[in-house]
């Protein structure tokens, strides 16, 4: 639930829901309780206004930030999707930055360390003001002539903090932080290990995502409440990205080298265009559990695919009039490979947007010969797991 607000070099901007509700958090928190314990005897409007202010500069840190990974990730030739601000920070979605890792540990650790330079470098420039406009303006706090001084004085100082913390909480050493591909960088480089390296990076992610956890639950039983819920946030966010990152990343080193042919679905369900809605739901969505089916002409070409919340959004009296191919996702918008495709490949484009779900395999002349989806990605890793432990020379054994 992300809303694109702008377009800098090409890189779409979006905001997560979550990212409004803090913002409307900071600004009210500030408006409400810092600012007046910090710059008591102003009105009320200018604290809102001091508030709005240091709402806009969280956004626009936070978006430097993440700009200055993507510039040098462009640098490198590698491509930037989107740049989303969450809850808990951003993110840049860079295409093939972990196999840029393993490749050169170098660029990596340069896309990683540009981010928290950049938010300590905000924070001198930001800090440098407020201590100068302090000294202009020792003293006259009092006259009224002076409120936009003081204003500007409060949301100085709140700018170079949140860069200082936001420099500092990107440099823990966890995935998806900077932090942990810094980590990763330094033990390439003196183990020469990728698949090491990543996962020691991973553990000591766990382990401190467990240290906040445990220490917010301290912070809460204490009384702390609203610093001891944040740093449970935190721990559980990094918690459950690294083991999601450690997860994809052995499914990776399992699948390596494997080509969808050998692991692809071929036990395909495909419908004809002409079919009307009411014979889909009869026939097909209401006899299986299946949410989606690819469509094909009369000579097995794919042209699309038909979802059930399509077809039951067709009211029930128009459904003996209405077609597949005047509901289906078009050929166009799906996302389709051949049999020579890699696992990497596939995992690059499952859960992207409305049509990520599943890839349609086809061959040369369009015809679909099958698909695979991230539950057929996960079996097949399994099975190659347990053929590899089963084939494995048992170690250690004497007779």
């Amino acid at each position: 639930m992300s809303l694109e607000v702008a377009k800098i070099k090409g890189i779409p901007v979006k905001l997560h829901f979550t990212f409004l509700i803090v913002s409307f958090l900071i600004a009210w928190t500030l408006a409400g309780m810092l600012m007046p314990e910090l710059y008591p005897g102003l009105d009320i409007s200018a604290y809102w206004i001091m508030g709005i202010i240091c709402a806009i500069i969280l956004f626009v840190s936070v978006l430097l930030h993440e700009l200055a990974h993507s510039i040098v990730a462009l640098r490198y030739g590698l491509e930037v999707r989107e740049i989303v601000l969450h809850i808990f920070g951003g993110v840049s979605v860079i295409e093939d930055q972990d196999e840029l890792a393993s490749k050169d540990f170098r660029k990596e650790f340069k896309i990683a360390i540009v981010g928290p330079i950049t938010s300590f470098v905000i924070a001198v420039i930001l800090a440098t003001s407020f201590w100068f406009l302090m000294f202009i303006s020792i003293g006259s706090h009092n006259n009224a002539d002076n409120v936009s001084a003081i204003m500007a004085e409060g949301v100085l100082q709140y700018g170079a903090l949140v860069n200082l913390l936001l420099g500092g909480f990107n440099l823990i050493p966890a995935f998806p932080l900077d932090g942990g591909r810094i980590l990763r960088s330094a033990l390439i480089r003196s183990k020469n290990d990728y698949d090491k390296s990543t996962q020691i990076t991973a553990r000591v992610g766990i382990v401190i995502s467990y240290g906040l956890m445990g220490i917010g639950f301290f912070a809460v039983i204490s009384g702390s409440y609203l610093s001891g819920i944040w740093l449970l946030l935190i721990g559980w966010f990094l918690n459950s990205t690294t083991k999601s990152y450690l997860a994809q990343h052995h499914m990776r080193s399992i699948l390596s080298g494997i080509r969808l042919g050998s692991i692809m679905n071929r036990h395909i369900i495909a419908l004809r265009k002409d079919m009307l809605i009411n014979g889909l739901i009869q026939e097909y969505l209401n006899t299986s559990m299946r949410d989606f089916f690819p469509v094909t002409d009369d000579i097995g070409h794919l042209v699309g695919m038909v979802t059930a919340k399509d077809a039951f959004r067709v009211p029930e009296y128009r459904r003996n009039l209405v077609y597949i191919i005047d509901i289906m996702i078009q050929k166009s918008d799906l996302i389709i490979m051949d049999t020579e495709s890699s696992v990497d490949d596939v995992l690059k484009h499952l859960g992207r947007g409305r049509n990520g779900r599943v890839v349609f395999i086809c061959d040369e002349d369009g015809k679909l010969t099958g698909l695979i989806s991230k539950r057929d990605i996960k079996n097949a890793a399994s099975e190659r797991k347990h053929w590899r432990q089963s084939t494995s020379p048992v170690v250690g054994i004497k007779y």
